[in-house]
């Protein structure tokens, strides 16, 4: 999307109003600007030609109509028009994507490992350029924590206090409101003669490199090769090459939980700033076509554009455009990272149309798992029991209670979300979809306390929507079956319908 500012004779003001109208209504009003529609307007036929011209530019780098219909422009800087770099895209296409590298980067050496794209593209401009480089919204301050009925009880008995620590459970509001999220930017950049493929046997997917540096935005994990340089080596795989490629690949690839949070933002972000002549790159299959589905019926981008991710194959173009977060997060930061208040937000409004008044939002949702999988509940029954009790303790609620078991279509889970004011989950998969529920909704977490460490992602999301968050104790570990605290349950239920009582 190209951001149009032009400064007109008073004489033109209808034809630069009309520009505004083309921004949202495209081709048809570029076609009037020049009919006898604005012919009384005084304009010069120069003066149209050169107006007509710029919005044509805009378009053909982008349909930015999706943009602005959901309210997302002040998402994005575009910073390639304001340092020249867009300019320099133009040269390279009109030239059949002719890019020579100096003779000063020696293809011999060991690639580098690149962390901080800004600088480095800044110093070696003939390898790439910074397309976008948004500041991310500020989180509130001071932060809010998860509510329990005795947070630091609940955060010991859960041991989120030792190793991986949950920070909320470590420090104030104010020292918190400083740490997450870690990073602070948003940065698409264009590297230019570029392969993705995955690093190595760990991973990650979706990693560009070139003959001399491998691009790490971030650390995905603690392993070491997960920070270490790709050579060029594609014996036994096949090559596909493109003009242009979207990188939007990521960790998970289509699992429900990580391609919403993590890999959608990235799409997004990809779509809204790099040329639209760019094929796109996503994950395929599951929750991930299911998604690109909903993209396409909401016109944000094209069947014919979507290249689906084989990771049997490596992928190169002379421009691979990526974006993620920035800066670098090393050590114990890595997984602090994955999701902020901007990325949320980006998401929600690209695939909720219309928001549902209150009183249409009726349901407390229970997520259910299946029986024989991790972190179902044992107590389930008695948990909806209660749970029905309460509701009719509190009369004046009009809330009912609807099981989810995530085995519908994504669009109908979306409405279903929607349609929640409070739900209730054990930790997992499932409370991904709290992206979709109403700024100021009630999130209700359920917590184990063995093996591996509760990940704090969904409270993390949840302050990034806007939502409340209590987190409840259950006995369990990550990969067995939980007995949820009744009693603690208990409590966090009726604080949330008090809270709905009293707006």
């Amino acid at each position: 999307m190209k951001i149009i500012r032009l400064t007109v004779k008073r004489k033109c003001v209808c034809t630069t109003i009309a520009i505004a109208w083309v921004l949202l209504f495209g081709q048809w009003m570029i076609e009037r600007l020049q009919t006898k529609l604005f012919s009384g307007q005084q304009c010069s036929i120069s003066q149209i030609s050169q107006i007509t011209e710029v919005v044509h530019d805009a378009f053909a780098f982008a349909d930015s109509t999706w943009i602005y219909t959901m309210n997302l422009s002040h998402y994005f800087d575009w910073t390639w028009y304001r340092n020249g770099d867009y300019n320099r895209y133009l040269k390279i296409k009109a030239s059949n994507y002719t890019i020579r590298q100096p003779i000063t980067l020696n293809a011999y050496k060991k690639p580098l490992v690149v962390n901080d794209v800004k600088l480095y593209l800044s110093t070696h401009p003939q390898e790439g350029f910074v397309v976008d480089d948004f500041r991310q919204l500020q989180n509130t301050v001071p932060h809010s924590l998860p509510i329990a009925k005795n947070l630091s009880q609940t955060c010991h008995e859960l041991n989120l206090t030792n190793f991986n620590a949950w920070l909320s459970c470590v420090l104030d509001p104010i020292l918190l409101a400083r740490r997450i999220p870690a990073t602070t930017h948003s940065v698409a950049v264009g590297i230019f003669n570029a392969f993705v493929d995955k690093s190595s046997s760990c991973g990650p997917e979706g990693t560009v490199y070139t003959s001399y540096a491998t691009y790490r935005f971030q650390k995905w994990s603690t392993s070491p090769c997960h920070n270490s340089p790709i050579s060029v080596n594609h014996t036994g795989k096949t090559v596909e090459s493109y003009d242009e490629l979207l990188d939007s690949v990521g960790v998970g690839l289509s699992d429900h939980g990580h391609f919403a949070p993590q890999q959608l933002p990235r799409v997004l972000r990809l779509l809204a700033v790099a040329p639209s002549s760019s094929k796109l790159l996503v994950a395929s299959g599951g929750t991930a076509d299911r998604f690109m589905d909903i993209l396409v019926e909401r016109n944000i981008v094209t069947r014919d554009r979507i290249v689906p991710y084989d990771k049997n194959k490596i992928y190169q173009a002379k421009i691979v455009y990526r974006s993620e977060t920035w800066p670098y997060l090393p050590g114990d930061l890595y997984g602090k990272y994955l999701h902020d208040r901007t990325d949320m937000e980006i998401v929600h409004r690209s695939l909720i149309m219309n928001e549902l008044l209150d009183e249409e939002r009726d349901l407390v949702l229970i997520v259910m798992r299946k029986p024989e999988n991790s972190r179902s509940l044992i107590n389930h029954d008695a948990m909806v029991n209660m749970i029905e009790q309460t509701l009719r303790n509190y009369s004046k609620t009009l809330l009912k209670i609807q099981l989810f078991t995530g085995e519908n279509h994504i669009k109908d889970q979306i409405k279903i979300w929607q349609k929640s004011k409070i739900v209730i989950a054990p930790h997992g998969a499932g409370l991904v979809n709290i992206m979709w529920m109403k700024p100021g909704s009630f999130v209700i977490e359920i917590g184990y306390g063995s093996g591996w460490t509760l990940p704090e992602m969904y409270f993390e999301m949840a302050t990034h929507c806007q939502h409340k968050y209590w987190l409840v104790k259950a006995k369990g570990a990550y990969d067995t079956r939980l007995s949820v605290d009744l009693a603690d349950l208990h409590w966090a239920f009726v604080s949330a319908l008090l809270q709905i009582h009293n707006k």
